[in-house]
């Protein structure tokens, strides 16, 4: 059920919301809305829109653009779940200080299963309001994640790839959703081989084709 969330006057300077654009930051907060108190939602796209675009007409064929933008800017973590997609809110309990949270009754995500083995305490709802009073509010969302850039980010790119190319055979009005990935791959050198990442290869020999190459879109280099 929606639920009422509190917006921190410093949220709007949190650097990983330079990356994004105005309508990616207005989503990301109505997320907080029908995110459970773990920071957790199924990824519905049509109820998703219903319930936070109903006036909106083009909102659902933008949804995949914003999606991206916020992943690529790792302000969430998108997961999948036995066929079943969820969306998690990263640094959620530095965002928001709830008193006597429900528990989640969605599976956590890959990197929270990480932290949990790793910190297999779970924290009580007094720990975690002190946690969210002690945060930095411009603190960035990349800091959260130890492994994002290595095979488990990867892997998270691939299968965004494969939600966009399904979703773009339904409606092929996806251009711009595939190039936030492209972006985001080619950060992380998914799209240079076996080059590092962050560097340009020496030749197109030593670079593997992107997403957006393989549709014959134009070639978008880093910008130096």
């Amino acid at each position: 059920m929606p639920r009422i969330r509190t917006i921190d006057p410093y949220f709007p300077r949190t650097p990983s919301l330079s990356r994004v654009s105005r309508e990616a930051r207005l989503f990301f907060i109505l997320l907080w809305t029908v995110a459970d108190d773990s920071g957790r939602l199924r990824l519905n796209h049509e109820r998703l829109i219903d319930r936070l675009y109903p006036f909106d007409n083009d909102a659902l064929s933008l949804l995949p653009l914003w999606l991206g933008e916020l992943e690529a800017a790792r302000c969430i973590e998108l997961y999948r779940v036995e066929d079943v997609e969820y969306l998690r809110v990263r640094k959620w309990r530095q965002m928001q200080a709830i008193d006597r949270p429900t528990q989640s009754r969605l599976p956590r995500s890959p990197i929270e299963t990480i932290r949990e083995a790793r910190e297999p305490r779970e924290e009580s709802p007094r720990m975690q309001k002190e946690r969210a009073s002690k945060a930095n509010p411009r603190e960035d969302f990349n800091a959260e994640s130890p492994d994002d850039t290595g095979d488990a980010g990867k892997a998270a790119v691939l299968r965004d790839l494969r939600r966009i190319q399904e979703q773009a055979e339904a409606d092929g009005s996806h251009a711009a959703a595939i190039r936030s990935v492209e972006l985001r791959g080619r950060h992380m050198g998914l799209w240079r081989g076996q080059a590092t990442a962050g560097k340009e290869p020496a030749n197109d020999e030593e670079r593997s084709l992107s997403p957006a190459e393989l549709m014959g879109m134009p070639v978008q280099r880093p910008v130096k």
